[in-house]
């Protein structure tokens, strides 16, 4: 077994598996538009529209609340990676403490 990210990068730039087996990509939030959600049901709110300043706070912090997840959930697929071992018998990958030596 070797290591996956080591494997990764000793494989040439044009091969199929340098693809196949690459690191998960970043993911990066684009707070702009929760925050001008903020900003707007905030002007809401001091103009008198109570209840739709309301709602769009709430949306603008479900909105933050699911863009924050998709970056926990990338960093830990990139983790993962980090941690997984390449078979080249099988070809499969298996993460560190799930590999079983034979």
């Amino acid at each position: 077994m070797l290591d996956l990210p080591e494997f990764w990068k000793s494989l040439p730039q044009d091969a199929e598996l340098k693809r196949k087996y690459a690191q998960p990509a970043e993911y990066v939030a684009q707070w702009l538009l929760p925050l001008g959600a903020v900003a707007l049901g905030i002007v809401l709110l001091v103009t008198g529209e109570v209840a739709a300043g309301l709602l769009l706070l709430a949306g603008a912090g479900a909105l933050g609340f699911w863009f924050s997840r998709l970056a926990a959930a990338a960093e830990e697929a990139r983790e993962r990676w980090a941690r997984s071992l390449y078979c080249r018998q099988c070809p499969a990958t298996f993460l560190r403490e799930d590999a079983v030596s034979v």
